[in-house]
């Protein structure tokens, strides 16, 4: 959760700790997969452009990055090439951040808003935003005229399980369906698998990873974290190309 207005915006030490937790696990292994796989397709196109030969660095920018899990997962999972690859993020959680610069080094992070990126205008070749809010505007600014833009948001039965343990009324999660202006829509899926979370305390990093956390009664949440095992997930993984505005 996006604490903007307090004096430490953004995630904070035990929700960052409880999400690395998660994720180090490979809990959401399949969706860092699925993420690598597309940027991986948009190396493979920028070496047919004419325009590579004048480029010798690919940047790829995430844009709510938390600390840093998804990044280093593509970075790792990159295919060979003679191109040089820079990995770089930011994030409005300095918690976040601290974490992600001391475990990958070799990436580059900050300290920033998402609606305000610190980055040279037509310099990115792929930003990735993950459960994120951004300015469609600055993404837009930042990409290069071949760069792409990857997002993933919850789809309509995304830990479906929570909500019916959380309301009496659960409703499935619409997403957006207006393309964003100044790009086109090259490639949209959807990524569904299930977990099994076999310890309490796996539950509950996954329920600190949701809004649910800030938005449900501590008897509840104790209620989910006690019994609750197998969860759905449900990604709406969306590739937007620049185009002009």
């Amino acid at each position: 959760m996006q604490h903007k207005n307090s004096k430490q915006p953004g995630d904070n030490k035990d929700m960052v700790n409880g999400r690395r937790a998660f994720l180090e696990q490979g809990f959401y292994q399949p969706l860092a997969d699925s993420i690598s796989k597309i940027f991986n397709q948009h190396l493979i196109t920028l070496s047919t452009l004419p325009t590579i030969e004048d480029q010798t660095e690919v940047n790829f920018f995430d844009a709510g990055c938390g600390e840093g899990y998804y990044m280093n997962q593509v970075s790792q999972l990159c295919i060979k090439t003679d191109l040089k690859i820079k990995f770089s993020g930011l994030d409005i959680s300095k918690f976040a951040v601290q974490k992600a610069a001391k475990k990958y080094p070799n990436n580059h992070f900050s300290v920033a808003s998402t609606f305000q990126l610190p980055l040279v205008s037509n310099s990115q070749d792929a930003v990735l935003q993950i459960f994120a809010p951004s300015s469609e505007i600055e993404i837009h600014r930042v990409l290069k005229p071949s760069g792409i833009w990857i997002t993933v948001n919850p789809a309509a039965n995304h830990l479906y399980e929570f909500k019916q343990a959380l309301y009496d009324k659960p409703a499935e999660h619409k997403a957006g369906q207006v393309t964003p202006e100044g790009f086109t829509l090259a490639q949209q899926l959807n990524l569904g698998f299930v977990i099994h979370l076999t310890e309490p305390q796996q539950r509950e990093n996954l329920l600190m990873m949701t809004p649910y956390y800030w938005s449900a009664t501590a008897q509840k949440k104790q209620k989910l974290v006690d019994d609750l095992q197998q969860f759905t997930t449900d990604f709406d993984i969306r590739v937007y190309a620049k185009s002009f505005l």
